[in-house]
């Protein structure tokens, strides 16, 4: 698994690849976290499996 850290299952919403049209190809990972902060967010997948990293602040209902 590619998750450097998670301390809780609280703080892991959602997890999953994201894949191809055709379902084939890998093109990276979607993980809704709750964290305190963006380098909080960013700690929780593992940087040596990624070239980038995004880091977007959403709550429950949409962007803030």
């Amino acid at each position: 698994m590619d998750l450097a850290s998670v301390t809780s299952t609280d703080e892991l919403i959602a997890y999953g690849p994201l894949l191809s049209d055709d379902g084939a190809t890998w093109l990276g990972t979607a993980a809704l976290v709750q964290a305190p902060d963006p380098d909080t967010a960013h700690a929780i997948l593992a940087p040596d499996r990624y070239a980038d990293i995004d880091v977007h602040d959403w709550r429950f209902g949409g962007r803030r």
